[in-house]
């Protein structure tokens, strides 16, 4: 039984410096083993070695636990407030729409500007929000109206965060290791998707305002670690070749457009996350309306969704440099919504926890391979600005939500949700038998 999938067996075999004979100081062949293996462990980890890369993986692992328990939190407070699943849409909404109509440009500063300093501008820019929402929080005066003001400012903040640490990334590591540094960035997040959930149902069952305080201090730590990153080797040159904001970011949408598998794979990013990912914000109302248990299970439950991305996201990894990427991702797409129909129906806690685990993993897997498709198949110069267009699809998961949160209202959780499932599905399979360049074996 071989340790390595064929595809990485025949990659190591046609690498030189695997196959060439050990020499002596006399130069004298050695008959030994030559160069030896990677274990399947430091193969799936292997861009955790470069230094500065694992400066930032740790740096935005803070940043993603603050993330994460700040949706949990938002989320449970605002339906505390209201017992309404539109205006729960409408906060969520709040912090979309600025990050929508931003992204394009936080493209263009990531192909501009010192990466570096943009993340930590950002990072501080965060922390002060959650201060803020602590304070309003712990003083009992908290309203609806407060979380949709901070929710606007964080939404102005955030698309500086994603698509510039994606941006950075191929400046920290070599070619060779740029898929699996993509999928360890994935893998970081869901990291947290496992340990931050809980943590922030466990907070609020002590005192709402305790998880807000934590998200503060988590974001601070992020922007500490960020200093010791070196500033962006490629801002100065990048600078002095860009012309105007707006004919930048109209050459990253004219670049989009005219590479038809670009646009393929950002449209299918879309429908992910439009049409599936939504249902972590609404996850209060199946708490409370359908599964009937409280804040801590609604931790587990976002644990669980936690659990399943971040097995979903190091197989990723592992199977980063496989040819493959596209009928996998294609098949993870389908799993996604057969999964989000599933869940939808059930009415039993533990049921829906290990459906929410295999939602998880079918998720990230396919919004990874999507994502790391899209880099690789666009020139370095543009960067920052295809991945900004890439992150308008992700600041349209809350507006989603809020016409979600208003069908959940009208018609029920369980239709809502198992709609968008069994759509996604079958956009997923038209995009598949119109487009098979798309999942068919990398060159």
């Amino acid at each position: 039984m071989h340790l390595f999938p064929k595809w990485l067996r025949n990659k190591l075999a046609k690498d030189p410096l695997a196959t060439a004979p050990v020499h002596d100081g006399f130069g004298e062949a050695i008959p030994s083993p030559l160069r030896p293996l990677p274990t399947g462990l430091s193969w799936t980890f292997r861009s955790l070695a470069v230094p500065n890369f694992r400066i930032l993986w740790f740096g935005m692992f803070f940043s993603m636990a603050a993330m994460q328990i700040n949706i949990v939190a938002r989320s449970w407070l605002a339906y505390q407030i209201s017992g309404s699943a539109l205006t729960l849409g409408t906060v969520a909404m709040a912090r979309g729409l600025p990050q929508l109509i931003l992204s394009p440009l936080a493209g263009v500063a990531a192909d501009r500007f010192d990466k570096r300093k943009l993340l930590i501008l950002s990072q501080c820019g965060l922390c002060a929000l959650s201060v803020v929402n602590a304070v309003l929080v712990h003083m009992g005066i908290i309203q609806i109206w407060h979380l949709i003001v901070i929710g606007m400012f964080q939404g102005i903040a955030f698309p500086f965060t994603i698509p510039v640490r994606q941006a950075y990334i191929p400046e920290l590591v070599d070619e060779d290791k740029l898929p699996n540094a993509l999928a360890m960035d994935s893998s970081g997040r869901n990291v947290n998707h496992v340990l931050a959930p809980s943590l922030a149902g466990l907070l609020i069952a002590w005192h709402p305002a305790a998880a807000f305080y934590i998200i503060a201090l988590l974001y601070l730590g992020a922007t500490i670690t960020l200093l010791r990153l070196p500033p962006s080797k490629l801002s100065a040159a990048a600078h002095a070749a860009h012309k105007g904001v707006l004919e930048d970011m109209m050459v990253g949408f004219r670049y989009i457009i005219n590479h038809p598998v670009l646009l393929t794979l950002i449209v299918m990013g879309f429908l992910g996350v439009v049409l599936g990912m939504p249902f972590q914000l609404l996850l209060p109302v199946f708490q409370v309306d359908v599964l009937h248990v409280g804040p801590s299970q609604l931790g587990f439950m976002y644990t669980a969704i936690g659990i399943g991305a971040l097995f979903g996201s190091l197989i990723v990894a592992y199977h980063s440099d496989d040819p493959r990427k596209g009928l996998f991702q294609m098949l993870a797409g389908i799993g996604f919504g057969v999964s989000l129909v599933l869940f939808a129906i059930s009415s039993i806690y533990w049921v829906s926890l290990a459906l929410l685990v295999i939602v998880g993993f079918a998720s990230q897997g396919f919004l990874t391979f999507n994502r790391m498709k899209i880099l690789l198949s666009t020139d370095k110069e543009l960067y920052g600005r295809v991945l900004g267009v890439y992150q308008m699809t992700w600041a349209l998961m809350p507006v989603a939500a809020f016409f979600m949160g208003g069908l959940v209202d009208a018609v029920g959780a369980l239709v809502t949700i198992a709609a968008a499932g069994t759509l996604l599905v079958v956009f997923i399979t038209f995009l598949a038998l119109t487009h098979p360049s798309i999942w068919h074996r990398d060159e």
